[in-house]
């Protein structure tokens, strides 16, 4: 693989799932998007695989990979994060559609006062929340009460935060 090719995490591996190679996903890629990469990629060790099979389960997203058959094959691929070619991503609108590494580097804003840079974006169990590395490092939940607005053009997040926020 060419040390040039910019790759993006779409999913981590949280554990085998069955008998027959079948892992357990937690996805930071839209379900519909992920179906469409053609291939992915595991930056700890050599992986270019292909997905054979996804099923949805009640309790999250299920997958299947070629070349894994067995449970110890899986047990293998355990904690890993899943990524992709840039150049494999969906666009988006940019308006309400934007991938959460698109983020990082822009200024977050409060009362016209520049808080810090979003330094990555945290996903804990399907809730966002933007790092912010600034005077003072602060997350904050990526929610529309809290999250004004995206201003691609100047690079900038208005945040609207609650009383007393900055001082926990």
């Amino acid at each position: 693989m060419n040390s040039e090719v910019s790759l993006v995490a779409v999913a981590r591996i949280i554990k085998p799932f069955g008998l027959r190679g079948e892992v357990k996903l937690h996805l930071l890629a839209d379900l519909n998007d992920f179906l469409t990469y053609p291939e992915f990629f595991i930056r700890e060790k050599f992986f270019y695989k292909r997905l054979v099979l996804v099923n949805l389960r009640s309790r999250g997203t299920v997958a299947l990979f070629e070349g894994y058959a067995s449970r110890d094959d899986a047990e293998s691929l355990r904690g890993r994060t899943l990524y992709v070619k840039e150049e494999h991503l969906v666009e988006k609108n940019r308006v309400d559609e934007f991938y959460p590494f698109e983020l990082e580097g822009l200024e977050v804003v409060f009362k016209e006062n520049i808080l810090g840079i979003v330094s990555r974006m945290l996903d804990f169990n399907g809730r966002w929340y933007i790092e912010v590395s600034g005077e003072k490092d602060i997350l904050i939940p990526f929610v529309k009460p809290l999250v004004n607005r995206v201003d691609w053009e100047n690079k900038k997040i208005f945040v609207d935060l609650p009383e007393g926020y900055l001082e926990l």
